[in-house]
């Protein structure tokens, strides 16, 4: 009987509920869904060496699962060249080709719950590609980005508080640049400034804790189109360019989706109970960041509704590499164009 590809092998479940153990108490300590208990920077330190071996396992067998799936799919063990944009098309518009979304739907058919992809390339005006059914849900941890932006703007931001918070979703680091930025509708309005100085002119962060337990700011409601377009242009703002480079030092236990691509990344990961804000309804994981894909960078946003935490990052992982591998790049600047 042939084998179901879409069932882990023994060695993958194993390797998979080692890394799973490890990884819960580093979600647990870390807090990217934003629950407020915080974790010291030793026991971070602990958590990511201990991680570290186990997700290289992990990975590893996640690559040799995928190269089980059709020519059209992604894979783990190599980036295809991407297709050409075509000469017809724009600049910032063909990233994905009517073949690219074909196969997208494929995977997101073997693919648990729903998935949303929303791409553009890194300037105000270029247009966003979406793809898949799942399109807004709760921020969780993505928030910090601009609450650390707004801490730097503001002049009240420490080093230590800001690295905690960006490479490993620190939530007491983060709401102390919270706090510092005034609590409530003084802080929110402070991020929601650098959302727009960045380019989203829709979305306003959350003043209020909807959910007792977790952060205020995590429960904004983020469309990943508004989140990559914001994205795209926080190279574009001296706040923006310093949490990029903190974004290049993810600890290695959050190194999922755009981070297990292979490919030159800056990300932050967000994860929690519930898919709307104040809900508790469901599980969401996604990502936002920028991907560079044959030397040019896009700007990428990811989510998905697959159940719970482990199945969340192994999607968000899949999706990551299928757009690593179809996203046609060659239209887009090497740079930011602001």
């Amino acid at each position: 009987m042939p084998r179901d590809r879409n069932r882990w092998s023994p060695a993958v479940a194993r390797s998979i509920a080692c890394c799973l153990a490890i990884c819960v108490a580093c979600a647990l300590s870390a807090c990217g869904g934003g629950y407020t208990g915080g974790s010291t920077p030793r026991e971070i330190a602990d958590a990511e060496a201990q991680t570290a071996e186990n997700m290289r396992v992990v990975d590893a067998d996640i690559a040799r699962e995928e190269r089980r799936v059709d020519a059209d799919d992604v894979t783990a063990a190599q980036t295809p060249a991407p297709p050409p944009v075509p000469a017809s098309a724009p600049a910032g518009e063909g990233v994905f080709s009517a073949a690219d979304r074909r196969s997208f739907t494929k995977l997101a058919g073997r693919l648990p719950g729903r998935e949303g992809v929303a791409v553009s390339g890194l300037k105000p005006d270029f247009d966003v590609q979406r793809l898949g059914s799942l399109r807004s849900g709760v921020a969780w941890s993505t928030a910090k980005v601009p609450v650390a932006m707004a801490a730097i703007n503001a002049g009240v931001a420490d080093q230590g508080s800001l690295v905690a918070a960006i490479t490993a979703s620190d939530n007491a680091a983060a709401e102390r640049l919270w706090s510092a930025l005034g609590r409530g509708r003084s802080a929110a309005d402070a991020a929601t400034a650098q959302l727009r100085a960045a380019g989203d002119t829709k979305s306003r962060v959350q003043s209020d804790r909807l959910r007792a337990g977790y952060t205020a700011f995590g429960q904004t409601a983020w469309a990943l189109t508004d989140q990559v377009r914001f994205t795209a242009g926080m190279a574009c703002t001296a706040a923006g360019k310093k949490v990029l480079k903190l974004m290049n030092r993810v600890v290695a236990g959050q190194r999922w989706g755009l981070g297990a691509t292979g490919n030159p990344a800056q990300f932050k990961g967000g994860w929690g109970p519930g898919i709307s804000p104040g809900s508790g309804d469901g599980w969401l994981d996604r990502q936002m960041g920028i991907v560079v894909i044959s030397g040019r960078p896009l700007a990428v946003t990811i989510a998905t509704d697959a159940g719970n935490h482990d199945s969340g990052t192994r999607a968000l992982t899949a999706l990551a590499r299928w757009v690593a591998s179809h996203a046609g790049t060659k239209g887009l600047p090497r740079r930011s164009r602001c």
